[in-house]
């Protein structure tokens, strides 16, 4: 990669692509131990690896999973890599292809933790005003009445968390 610069233009798609490539299959592997392991540690770091990697593609499982707690302290490092609900974090760390998603969950789950967990990312992967204004706009926009609802809701459980 740090002779990218060096290449000609057909071998600089070339290694691109080969990027791409790595991070599905990356994807891939992530997804599978998530699926098929019983330990609490290695689907946290699994997660926490998906967020780290920004791997937009796994936003859906994330959101499946936002409410996975990975308990506190499990690692006895001085440095964890994950809090509590490592999910809710990794969807923050991917950014914005996170927000619709938490969106989406915000207008139909009704499961209190999920729903706290959604909005905080929202929240932190917007500023505050801005996360205010785009459930305000998905409220507006909402016309089944349940929906509507659930969404005002997200809006007063934004409003209650620290500037």
């Amino acid at each position: 990669m740090k002779n990218l610069d060096t290449l000609d233009e057909r071998s600089r798609m070339e290694l691109l692509s080969q990027v791409d490539q790595q991070r599905q299959e990356l994807l891939l592997i992530l997804l599978k131990h998530l699926d098929t392991s019983s330990s609490i540690n290695v689907k946290a770091a699994t997660i926490y690896l998906m967020g780290r990697h920004r791997l937009s593609e796994g936003i859906e499982e994330l959101i499946r999973r936002i409410d996975f707690d990975a308990g506190e302290n499990l690692l006895l490092s001085a440095l964890p890599l994950w809090d509590r609900y490592p999910a809710m974090e990794a969807l923050i760390n991917i950014g914005q292809p996170a927000v619709s998603a938490a969106i989406e969950l915000l207008a139909t789950d009704m499961n209190d933790l999920r729903r706290d967990l959604a909005v905080k990312v929202v929240r932190y992967v917007e500023d505050g005003e801005v996360a205010g204004f785009i459930l305000t706009r998905a409220h507006a926009a909402e016309t089944d009445p349940n929906r509507k609802a659930n969404l005002q809701d997200a809006i007063n459980r934004l409003a209650k968390l620290p500037k």
